[in-house]
């Protein structure tokens, strides 16, 4: 008879201990399943996170006349950290079919002028992205999106509005003609103090796309670059990288303050539940392995015997390890069937806080069952061998004659 056909003979004539054996399989299956799913949903978390908070490292120039040339942005969108790089840059024209405001009466250059800062993306690393600018009509400067966006204040004191064109010139000659796609309000416009040059109001500052700007200062550089992070766990790799390369030309400051805030709750949920699976692991082997031990037991004579008339060792080794295995295979199927009413549980009990804003979404999947399977199938090897290990090392004459005896 084949060591499988004996397995399942033993496990049907021992109803009673393959029914003990399933429940504490069941439980230790259970436990299993749900720190997985915890840890695999605190993962998924924490990758949303990172994408959200959008961990960063900003460049900064550290002279005016020394400035990040589109060569570096390239080679900084190259770096596999990279996931986008927003690009800013700063200069100064004249207006030419419209009016600034000003309260000075002064005749330098300052003020006939209006300030200009051109971006990738308006809408973060700007004064949009901290609150102290808003839209009021329009949209933001983006990839694909050429024109301009201006003050309030100042589309009213020339009678302009979205759609409108208003042309600049710079100080050696080059024009453009930009359509207004924006229109903002800061609400400190008429806090500023009295006599300020035209250039430096909030109500002649104008945010432009990096076309526009070419076409007025030709590719002269950025002052300041944005480099947003793929994995905020990356960011010190990239921080590395960017100072390498680029120290020499700007100083640099990374932001992931929210990230960190943000994923502290979790790494703490997934540490508590790596506890949780390294407890239920190493006490699941004891349990087991003790009753396997209980059980073995009372098997010495038939182990004996069985190696006598030829048998070997590891025949019976896959016997037992297969009466093990086919218990536990049921044990996943039924904690498996009972895994969305656990994910449900373990939902409530996870989000049920009112202290917390993170959303973890706990959901059985596959990978679960492939992880409890991999995990278990171990659990059960160890337990076997336990087990086993007295009793094969033995000489089966020494047990034969003990039981005799």
């Amino acid at each position: 008879m084949t060591f499988y056909q004996l397995a399942f003979r033993y496990l049907w004539r021992k109803k009673a201990k393959t029914i003990l054996l399933f429940f504490v399989l069941l439980i230790v299956s259970g436990m299993i399943l749900s720190t997985n799913m915890i840890l695999r949903a605190t993962a998924a978390s924490k990758a949303a996170i990172g994408e959200k908070t959008k961990a960063k490292v900003v460049m900064g120039v550290l002279k005016e006349d020394v400035r990040i040339t589109p060569d570096d942005v390239e080679g900084i969108r190259n770096l596999k950290e990279v996931s986008a790089v927003n690009c800013q840059a700063e200069n100064e024209a004249f207006p030419l079919n419209f009016q600034l405001i000003t309260s000075s009466g002064s005749a330098e250059e300052s003020n006939q002028k209006v300030s200009l800062l051109s971006y990738d993306n308006l809408e973060n690393d700007s004064g949009f992205s901290e609150g102290v600018y808003r839209l009021v009509s329009g949209g933001y400067i983006a990839e694909g999106v050429k024109g301009v966006v201006i003050n309030s204040y100042l589309a009213d004191y020339n009678q302009l509005k979205s759609g409108d064109f208003i042309e600049l010139e710079t100080a050696d000659g080059r024009r453009a003609a930009l359509k207004i796609v924006g229109i903002f309000l800061s609400g400190n416009e008429s806090k500023q103090p009295e006599g300020m040059d035209s250039v430096n109001r909030i109500e002649n500052q104008m945010f432009i796309d990096h076309n526009s700007y070419s076409d007025l200062f030709g590719t002269d550089g950025y002052t300041k670059v944005a480099v947003y992070c793929k994995n905020p766990e990356q960011l010190s790799v990239l921080e590395e990288k960017l100072s390498k390369n680029l120290s020499d030309k700007a100083d640099l400051a990374s932001s992931d303050t929210l990230y960190k805030q943000m994923a502290l709750p979790l790494e703490q949920i997934a540490r508590a539940a790596k506890l949780m699976l390294a407890l239920t692991l190493i006490a699941g082997t004891a349990v087991v392995s003790l009753l396997l031990c209980m059980w073995m037991r009372t098997r010495q004579r038939e182990t004996a015997v069985f190696i006598s008339i030829g048998k070997s060792k590891a025949s019976i080794f896959l016997q037992v390890f297969l009466e093990s295995f086919s218990v536990f295979a049921l044990a996943v199927f039924g904690s498996c069937g009972l895994g969305n009413f656990m994910a449900g549980l373990l939902q409530g009990f996870l989000t049920d806080s009112e202290t917390t804003d993170i959303s973890l979404e706990v959901l059985l999947r596959f990978k679960d069952a492939g992880v409890l399977a991999g995990l278990g199938s171990l659990l059960i090897l160890a337990a076997v061998i336990v087990s086993l290990f007295p009793i094969l090392k033995t000489n089966p004459k020494e047990t034969l004659s003990k039981m005799e005896g």
